[in-house]
């Protein structure tokens, strides 16, 4: 990867996988994308279904479990009803996805590339959701784990006790970071933390910085615009970005897959960015530039597991090894990139 070019693992679809669930879930797997998607019209797509046929199926699996749709969105809510019952039935379907060696990992498209490759990840949309969303997608069984940015956990969780080490790692880091420092944790930690029953598992760290179109060589000014993720998905990103002396604008569409630079040179605003993002652009991006911040922005990927998932499928631990991995990896990518071309991504 570190010759100026982009690596296949750091491409635009994940690795496909020859898991096929039984006949029996195909109703509850509908209703677990209609969770993930948001609407029917949005879940058509992955599940190579008509709108009408989505609808039937929902109609014919809410009657039979007396599901209720919701009328009001609440971050940590399930929109298309759950009953103790149809909880048992995600466990089962949970269990014969892991027992066959493959995952339903949540992400966002800033993050997206850190799992791209893995054969035992099945495709999941990737939306930029609240991370207490993300926790009741997990906590449901309907996810399998979520990687979340410690920017958005630091902003939910501002003090925070040390937590017993779950993976018998020392850590001597507390949870709250000081003021004066820099936006993110100031060391990678290396601790299992429990989150309101849930497990975080630290993944490592890696530095954000600026995408800007071609042409640009330099940080903008004060003030300037820089595209951000919707704040009510991302508002811990969104304050390390203002921490820059910069202004926000939300815009999720300049971060979806290869729209991305094509949103970025629609606005013409800079965006903040990850190393995977920026280097998920390829070859078709050829210009754009990373630009190192002034003031770096350090962030933690973690990922949220249910703590028994974790202790007996090690299909988890073994992507967790491959994220790890790809963290250094983008990273390390970036940091040649920007030796070789001064920032500007080149194939």
């Amino acid at each position: 990867m570190l010759n100026g070019r982009c690596d296949r693992s750091m491409g635009a679809t994940l690795a496909a996988t020859t898991y096929r669930h039984p006949e029996l879930f195909d109703g509850l797997n509908t209703l677990d994308l209609l969770e993930l998607c948001g609407s029917m019209a949005a879940a058509a797509g992955p599940l190579n279904l008509s709108q009408p046929t989505i609808s039937r199926r929902y109609q014919k699996i809410s009657r039979d479990f007396g599901l209720h749709k919701s009328t009001r969105h609440f971050i940590d809510e399930l929109h298309y009803g759950e009953t103790e019952c149809m909880r048992l039935l995600r466990r089962a379907f949970q269990s014969h996805r892991l027992g066959s060696g493959v995952l339903r990992i949540g992400t966002d498209p800033l993050r997206q590339g850190l799992i791209e490759g893995a054969r035992q990840v099945l495709p999941v949309p990737a939306q930029f959701r609240h991370i207490r969303t993300l926790h009741r997608l997990v906590d449901s069984h309907i996810l399998d784990g979520a990687l979340l940015s410690s920017l958005e956990l630091e902003a939910l969780l501002p003090e925070r006790p040390q937590e017993p080490d779950y993976l018998g790692l020392e850590e001597p880091e507390s949870w709250s970071v000081p003021a004066a420092q820099p936006p993110g944790p100031r060391l990678c930690r290396n601790t299992a933390q429990e989150w309101d029953g849930c497990l975080l598992v630290p993944l490592g760290c890696w530095q954000l910085g600026l995408v800007a179109t071609a042409g640009v060589h330099e940080l903008p000014p004060r003030w300037t615009e820089v595209i951000v993720p919707p704040l009510a998905c991302a508002p811990g990103l969104a304050s390390a970005v203002r921490q820059q002396q910069w202004m926000v604008q939300q815009s999720p569409q300049g971060f979806n897959g290869s729209s991305g630079q094509q949103g970025l040179e629609s606005q013409q605003l800079p965006c903040i960015a990850t190393p995977s993002w920026f280097a998920g652009l390829g070859c078709c991006a050829s210009g754009v530039r990373w630009l190192d911040l002034a003031t770096p922005i350090r962030e933690q990927i973690w990922l949220l597991v249910s703590p028994s998932t974790w202790e007996q499928y090690p299909v988890l631990a073994e992507l967790a090894g491959t994220i790890k991995a790809s963290i250094g990896s983008f990273d390390a990518f970036n940091a040649y990139n920007n030796r070789q071309t001064g920032g500007q991504l080149a194939c």
